[in-house]
């Protein structure tokens, strides 16, 4: 009886062994089915490359500039100048971060699976593959980016008012530091 249950528990104690790194397998095998069925690798790709795009043609640093004043009178004064200067800025931009983001890409996609896998176990991952492929699944990945623009636009709405009255309302504090970074320099001597 004690060899017939030490036997039963060596063989017990072999099946959870040679099982777990299978069920470890099945379990990044199926996040990885619900990471692609989330964010599908060809889609965050052309993502990725959308906004690399808008990096290189310069309106990311566009953007960032377009909210200070002085930058606003320098364009002014020469914008052809001002618009090769900032796509040579926004070129640089994408040379420098484009490779990184990529990298993030797939770390991000890796990391994800990871934390799929190691969150849910495999009856749950089945569950989310099953409801990402049903037609309400599908309808809500295919509504997200709708969903967030919407929500996005709604405290755009809602809130803009208030930050820019803020930001006027601290552009001459802001301004009056500026000024103690960088004092008026005295003419040059004649």
């Amino acid at each position: 009886m004690l060899r017939h249950s030490f036997v039963s528990g060596a063989i017990a104690a072999t099946a959870i062994a040679i099982s777990a790194p299978a069920i470890a397998q099945d379990a990044t095998a199926l996040a990885t089915q619900v990471v692609d069925l989330m964010s599908p690798p060809a889609q965050a790709k052309a993502q990725l490359d959308a906004q690399m795009k808008e990096v290189r043609n310069g309106n990311a640093i566009r953007a960032q500039l377009s909210q200070a004043p002085r930058f606003k009178q320098e364009a002014a004064k020469n914008q052809p100048a001002f618009n090769s200067a900032i796509a040579r800025i926004g070129a640089m931009q994408a040379d420098a971060l484009g490779p990184i983001r990529a990298e993030m890409l797939a770390a991000s996609r890796q990391e994800a699976i990871a934390a799929y896998a190691s969150t849910f176990n495999v009856g749950e991952l089945n569950d989310l593959i099953a409801f990402y492929k049903s037609p309400t699944g599908q309808k809500m990945l295919a509504s997200q980016g709708q969903i967030n623009m919407q929500v996005s636009k709604a405290m755009a709405t809602k809130f803009a008012p208030r930050v820019q009255a803020a930001e006027k309302a601290v552009a001459p504090k802001i301004e009056a530091e500026l000024k103690k970074l960088f004092p008026p320099q005295a003419p040059p001597a004649k």
